[in-house]
């Protein structure tokens, strides 16, 4: 297998790290046409028809950066069910902290409970790109199984599914290929 190295990024708004002093930095960033196209592929939407954000970059202690942001978005999903294009408004908001790898403790231990405060991510080459951290959090607000309007999902439309007697269950094939089996070998 070649490897073409890494993805291209569909939504890239470098930061420089080191243009980062003593203040706050904000930044406001839309995805164009061809990003939202490209995105929209990416998540696999029908359409991204927005994608605005306003962020904030701040330097912490060390060469560790916290980046805090909103961001609204206008999407068009399948539905799950019928198919049909569903849109919706995503607004959310995130903070994300950012250190060198280099001050990353692989052997540290992990609190995985779901209050545990999250581990930083890794910072490389002294840049950030805010474009992909605001489209890595649209990623993970996008509704998983997104319905039309009026739509469920009933499950007693499937109860034919759920074997109510052995000879209707999953194995009841096989049973007839054994006792087929059996029954020519005598």
């Amino acid at each position: 297998m070649i490897d073409s190295g890494p993805a291209p990024v569909e939504f890239s708004r470098i930061v420089n790290i080191e243009a980062l002093a003593a203040e706050d930095l904000r930044r406001e960033i839309e995805a164009g046409p061809g990003e939202r196209a490209a995105l929209a592929a990416r998540f696999g939407l029908l359409a991204l028809d927005s994608l605005k954000a306003t962020v904030r970059l701040k330097k912490l202690r060390g060469s560790q950066v916290r980046v805090e942001g909103e961001f609204a978005a206008d999407v068009v999903q399948s539905c799950v069910v019928t198919l049909e294009p569903v849109k919706s408004r995503i607004a959310d908001a995130f903070s994300i902290t950012f250190t060198p790898a280099v001050e990353l403790d692989d052997g540290a231990e992990l609190d995985l409970s779901p209050w545990a405060q999250d581990l930083p991510e890794p910072l490389t080459g002294g840049v950030l790109d805010i474009g992909e951290a605001v489209a890595q959090q649209l990623a993970v607000a996008l509704d998983p199984y997104p319905r039309a309007a009026g739509v469920t999902f009933a499950a007693e439309n499937y109860s034919g599914l759920a074997p109510e007697r052995p000879e209707n269950g999953p194995f009841a094939a096989l049973a007839s290929l054994r006792k087929n089996g059996q029954d020519q070998g005598r």
